[in-house]
């Protein structure tokens, strides 16, 4: 699984969103907008590929890719730019939102997927319709600079997204049965991790329970004071990332902090954070260390530790969906399906 940190792509994020934060603090109120779901899908549908964050390094990800959706009886149909190269895109801003509308518009395409994360989403969002969108209900599933689509689109029309693998990560058998009950039989499933050897760790002990939202979390700490994040009352907040070192976790985690985001939260979930470890180990704390100052105590239920982001098994996670978790054995449990069931 190719993975690489934001930091080598995405360093000016924050100056490049300061412009969305002056012209709007606004944030969008899911509660007033009525949830939709998008259609279940099953064998034999067709999935659009996108290259809506960065861009492919060799064709042989393409290849791959479909290969893999074929396994999963699905017929892939690849957007116009996702072979091409742009620097570290596929094409511009415009071309790329174009791209992803193009599916979305397409009768024949049940859901759209994406080539691979990086850095690129947010550049995208001002080209997009939200309102042809939510006359379209369809499964958009991605992660890691997905999450930027993922949480703007849910809080502005209402539908379900979700986080689950691109095409450059890890799709096994795991990802195949939460597709499975999510997608094809409109079940509720409880996201628990699949092994011993993948133990959550409370740090907080109790339930709660709320909408789903957040994702990897340099992509949502460089959205914050921008219209692209919900209000957060009462939400349960997942986050994860990976390849950080602990102080910059420290870092992200102060500025949603300072934000009053853990506040407003009713629960939050950790994923698995993965090579997050300092260069200079004695001068620094663990990413465990920066977990437990900044949520020990909070008052709300928090552990880390679940199966999502940037590992090899890893949950498809429904944005905008009401959840129940329980920090004290590490699940989280849907309370209503996802998708309309055919």
């Amino acid at each position: 699984m190719n993975t690489f940190s934001r930091r080598e792509i995405f360093p000016l994020v924050g100056v490049a969103l300061l412009g969305t934060s002056c012209l709007s603090a606004h944030q969008a109120e899911p509660s007033e907008i009525k949830m939709i779901l998008p259609g279940s899908i099953g064998p034999g549908d067709t999935v659009g590929i996108c290259a809506t964050a960065g861009g492919i390094r060799s064709d042989s990800e393409v290849e791959e890719f479909t290969q893999k959706l074929r396994s999963f009886g699905f017929a892939p149909k690849e957007g116009k730019t996702v072979r091409e190269r742009y620097g570290y895109f596929s094409a511009s801003d415009k071309e790329r939102a174009e791209e992803f509308m193009e599916m979305i518009r397409d009768e024949e395409v049940k859901a759209i997927f994406f080539i691979r994360g990086g850095w690129g989403c947010a550049r995208v969002l001002e080209y997009l319709d939200f309102d042809v969108i939510k006359a379209h209900p369809k499964i958009i599933m991605g992660f890691s600079d997905i999450s930027t689509l993922l949480n703007a689109i849910t809080i502005k029309t209402g539908m379900i997204t979700f986080h689950g693998p691109n095409g450059n990560a890890s799709w096994n058998g795991r990802t195949k049965t939460w597709m499975e009950q999510l997608f094809f039989r409109a079940e509720k499933p409880t996201f628990a991790n699949s092994s011993e050897d993948d133990r959550i760790r409370t740090i907080n002990k109790g339930t709660a329970e709320g909408e789903l939202f957040g994702g990897n979390l340099s992509v949502v700490s460089s959205l914050v004071g921008t219209a692209n994040l919900p209000d957060w009352e009462g939400k349960i907040l997942f986050l994860e990332d990976v390849k950080e070192e602990p102080y910059r976790i420290d870092r992200m985690l102060t500025q949603l902090s300072l934000n009053g985001i853990f506040d407003k939260v009713s629960g939050i979930v950790l994923g698995r954070f993965r090579d997050c470890i300092a260069e200079e180990k004695d001068r620094s704390f663990t990413v465990d260390q920066v977990f437990d100052q900044h949520f020990h105590g909070i008052g709300k239920p928090v552990f880390s530790g679940a199966q999502f982001g940037h590992v090899v098994e890893k949950f498809v996670l429904p944005v905008g969906a009401k959840v129940r978790m329980n920090a004290d054995n590490g699940t989280l449990e849907l309370l209503h399906p996802v998708v309309s069931h055919k």
